[in-house]
């Protein structure tokens, strides 16, 4: 009976000390939760952490006492814990019957919580917990992830948002960016004459500024086409954003905007020619601002200071600043920003007379200056902007710059973000060093999750070695460049262990074995670890990656418009993987995503899971079938098109055709359900286009059958299914 304290339930991240103090401790599920100085906020977070994970809070239990207090810092010795981390300081104690919190801040008391959350569920599981002891603070004092305006996001409701922050608070990650403007003009996801472009917020006094999207998909669970044209979750519903600030505050979360400043911007610049870059005869080009313009920074100084006033300053009591402010500021790249002429390019770099004055790399840093002087003018502590215009495209930042910033008492209240996100090598331009060396703050910047939409994106080898540079190199915080998709929480826990521990001592792999552990259970846990592994293995098969279909919603210069999609793709096959017997390549990626589906499967069937450890195996499932669905369509695609290069179209065709049109739709009627209901419907299009490809296919097929009219078959979708939101069909037809 004495061995049953042994082990404690894995905790991710690990407490910095705890050590066992001798004896089991009696602890039941029922408990008086008692708190002295504790907000209102954070009593409601540690109550609700606490029975979130079976824990009954009562109130006249007298044996059983979680006791969390806030004291005077002079109380604690916090000689061993750095001065930036000491807000997150936390002591915990289980001692018999009894559990004490100590914090000298409101934050240390939420961590406390979710520590003990996770210690609870040995009693809630009928086991004994050791009496112990913890003093626990945080490695880097900024640790979270950014969620960027996309598919997606944009369609979150405050519940999605609420779990996001709750499945980041877990892991102790303070930190959510949430992108509220920004465009990609080259891509036309939604249609070949609709840039991307994501305005999530109203702008004050411009209630004709918006930029709806319109999704088509076929829902096979509705056995209809669906089309939506809608706006951002945050313009539809007024105290969201709001709300979502809220909630942060309450879970131990700041919530940072991100607001592209320059870069990624083809909207505002379109409908507002006078902001908008010139070229050399005046005109607008419809890409980036002309920085140097007063109206430019009249509207830019309105549009943020609505964002600040309406979501973030004033909403902590009488406090009338904000933590974070990110300007973005990335990218300042030629764009593509005409609906109507998709292939004429503009320049962000305005060539007007002010701003032919100076250089380009001048009135850049002129801008970010005032940028910032603006900002902290109105409350904000530190504005932030990504490295990569400044070191890698045109090395602007240098000691002058810094000086300038320095005399006017700026110098601290900028943040340099430095992102990269290849899995292979670090950018020698892309380090903390390069700005700490001349007294700049840092936060870097790997990739935890992109791409939901389209297909599963593995990162975890980036963020090791971009928090490795971190620790090497004095970061001060870790805000990775995401979406959110609990497919992705192992590499959201993996961040968020090297930040809350250090990457000292780490092993990757290991970080993601006690990661699985705790998530899923320790006899889940090999299983868990062989599914990702083959999905992994999957997604990584060569052929199957020139098959999904969102990289053929690009233009590039000197490309052909429309792209033609699937042809393109299957050409990409048959030329850059000559000698490859392509379609056996692709049907083997298809059985390794069916064995990880299957094993995804037995554990949600077989193991007691939190409801964020069902959402990740749910949406895995998801992955793994939308892996199947890909590689499965495109390898008979393939063989066909072998079949056809005699010329002839035989009658057979036509029927198997027909057949692997509904397999594929058998596929896409299981990945509907898996994925987070935010996503579906645009993860749902890409597989709907080629579904509808089928039907166009199956058509010619029978139109030409036995002639020799295989030349005439065409390989691209030829006109976008449109469907009609409120008709049923019984088949996603043409």
């Amino acid at each position: 009976m004495a061995a049953r304290h042994s082990t404690i339930p894995e905790l991710v991240p690990q407490p910095k000390k705890l050590s066992l103090t001798g004896g089991d401790s009696n602890l039941s599920i029922d408990v008086r939760l008692s708190t002295s100085n504790v907000s209102p906020l954070q009593r409601k977070a540690i109550r609700s952490i606490l029975t979130d994970v079976g824990v009954r809070v009562v109130a006249n239990k007298k044996t059983y006492v979680i006791e969390a207090r806030v004291e005077d810092a002079s109380a604690f010795d916090l000689s061993d814990v750095p001065a930036a981390n000491r807000r997150e300081y936390y002591e915990l104690t289980i001692h018999g019957s009894k559990v004490t919190v100590r914090a000298p801040e409101q934050e240390g008391t939420v961590w406390a919580a979710q520590t003990l959350a996770t210690l609870f569920k040995k009693v809630i599981a009928g086991g004994t917990l050791p009496n112990l002891s913890i003093r626990d603070w945080p490695f880097l004092p900024v640790r979270g992830v950014f969620v960027e305006n996309k598919w997606g996001s944009d369609r979150m409701t405050l519940i999605d948002w609420c779990q996001t922050i709750d499945r980041l608070s877990a892991v102790k990650m303070n930190t959510m960016g949430i992108g509220l403007y920004g465009c990609w003009g080259h891509c036309r996801y939604e249609g070949p004459d609709k840039p991307t472009e994501f305005l999530m917020v109203p702008v004050p006094g411009r209630d004709d500024l918006k930029t709806p999207h319109t999704l088509r998909w076929f829902s096979p669970k509705d056995n209809q086409w669906c089309e939506e044209t809608y706006l951002a979750s945050f313009i539809n519903q007024e105290d969201l954003l709001r709300n979502v600030v809220e909630y942060g505050r309450e879970r131990g979360v700041t919530v940072i905007p991100f607001v592209n400043s320059f870069g990624h911007n083809t909207y505002f610049a379109r409908v507002m020619p006078e902001l908008s870059a010139k070229d050399a005869n005046g005109d607008a080009s419809g890409v980036g601002y002309c920085i140097t313009s007063p109206e430019t920074r009249e509207f830019v100084e309105k549009f943020y200071e609505g964002i600040l006033s309406r979501y973030f300053c004033g909403r902590n009591g009488d406090d009338k600043s904000i933590e974070y402010f990110h300007i973005q500021m990335d990218e300042v790249w030629p764009d593509y920003p005409w609906p109507d002429e998709p292939t004429k390019v503009g320049d962000p770099w305005c060539k007007c007379e002010r701003c032919a004055e100076k250089k380009p790399e001048e009135n850049l840093l002129d801008y970010v200056f005032w940028l910032t002087e603006m900002l902290t003018k109105k409350g904000v502590k530190k504005v932030v902007m990504w490295n990569d215009q400044l070191t890698r495209h045109m090395s602007a930042f240098d000691a002058n710059f810094v000086k300038r910033l320095e005399k006017a008492g700026l110098k601290d209240k900028l943040i340099l973000h430095w992102w990269w996100y290849s899995n292979a090598a670090l950018n020698d331009k892309t380090k903390v060093s390069i700005g700490k060396k001349l007294g700049i703050e840092g936060w870097v910047a790997p990739m935890t999750c992109y791409y939901n939409w389209n297909t599963y994106d593995f990162r975890r080898p980036n963020i090791d070695m971009m928090m490795r540079m971190a620790d090497a190199e004095g970061a001060s915080g870790a805000v990775s460049y995401a979406v959110h998709d609990p497919s992705h929480l192992d590499h959201e826990a993996l961040l968020a262990v090297y930040a809350w521990e250090s990457t000292a001592g780490q092993d990757m792999e290991k970080v993601h074995q006690r990661w699985a552990s705790a998530m899923f259970g320790g006899e889940a846990v090999e299983s868990y670890v062989s599914a990702a592994d083959k999905l992994l293995k999957a997604v990584r098969t060569p052929a199957y990656g020139y098959c999904p279909n969102y990289i053929y919603t690009y233009y590039f210069k000197g490309g052909a418009w429309p792209r033609q999609y699937p042809g393109e793709a299957l050409d990409a096959l048959a030329t850059k993987l000559e000698g490859v017997d392509v379609p056996a390549q692709l049907r083997e990626a298809a059985a390794m995503a069916q064995e990880a589906e299957d094993l995804f499967r037995d554990i949600l069937a077989t193991a007691t899971l939190s409801n964020h450890a069902e959402a990740c195996l749910q949406s895995l499932c998801g992955d793994a079938l939308r892996v199947q669905a890909y590689a499965e369509a495109f390898a008979w695609l393939f063989e066909l098109r072998t079949a056809l290069e005699p010329g002839m179209v035989k009658k057979s065709m036509a029927t198997a055709c027909q057949k692997a049109r509904d397999d594929l739709a058998a596929k896409i009627a299981a990945f509907e359900p898996c994925k987070p209901t935010w996503v579906t419907p645009a993860s749902l299009q890409a597989l709907s286009t080629l579904l509808a490809f089928f039907d166009q296919l199956a058509g010619e097929l029978k139109a030409f059958a036995a002639r020799k009219r295989a030349k005439d078959i065409n390989w691209t979708l030829l006109t976008k299914q449109k469907g009609d939101a409120g008709e049923e069909k019984n088949a996603p037809k043409q």
